[in-house]
């Protein structure tokens, strides 16, 4: 049985408590996701560059590998954050349409949320189309998530906009009826900023 390792003893006690709170909602999935395959015997066997066996200089690079590693297991497992394309570059056969609206605090974006058919592992791909969102300052983003009693509970994407169109294409593996029915919301996450509670687009 693989040991599951401990958050604390992973991030440490000197991150700000938003960061803490959004680096332990990605634990969370990481434990919950299988691990990712093994390497093949042959990419295993591809030497490493000379400064890649180093060790570190300085212990403050610890956090950013953290979550470097987070990332690419996020990715590894299945988890999805989001490619923004041109407009009309990309589809699904939608089964499912959800239309958002934007809030007051930026009332002339909206966007369409096309979810096509699960596959026989119960995975479902996802497009999202948004117009109008504002482009955030350097370091800010967006992120799409699945509400519970209209609550951002679990993150599906994260993506940039710059005032005009977009279209991010994803992939989720969640129990859907596990969450409100058309539940999802965008939120703005602004530089430094880690909580999910600016809402920017909800359900038409």
């Amino acid at each position: 049985m693989r040991r599951v390792p401990d958050f604390d003893e992973l991030i440490g006690s000197d991150v700000p408590g938003d960061e803490r709170e959004r680096l332990r909602r990605a634990h969370d999935l990481l434990v919950q996701a299988a691990p990712p395959p093994e390497l093949s015997p042959e990419l295993d066997l591809v030497p490493w560059p000379d400064e890649s066996q180093q060790p570190l200089a300085k212990p403050i690079h610890r956090r950013p590998l953290l979550l470097a590693a987070a990332i690419a297991t996020l990715v590894g497992g299945g988890f999805v954050l989001g490619q923004a394309t041109a407009p009309s570059s990309t589809s699904v056969n939608a089964e499912r349409v959800v239309r958002l609206a934007g809030t007051k605090l930026d009332p002339n974006a909206t966007a369409r949320l096309e979810l096509g058919k699960s596959d026989a592992q119960g995975n479902w791909p996802m497009v999202l189309h948004v117009k109008g969102l504002d482009q955030l300052p350097r370091g800010g983003y967006y992120d799409l998530y699945l509400t519970k009693r209209g609550k951002p509970i679990v993150l599906c994407s994260t993506f940039n906009a710059a005032g005009g169109d977009a279209t991010i294409r994803m992939n989720a593996a969640y129990d859907l009826s596990r969450f409100d029915k058309d539940g999802w919301v965008v939120t703005r996450q602004p530089a430094g900023h880690f909580t999910p509670d600016q809402i920017v687009l909800k359900p038409a």
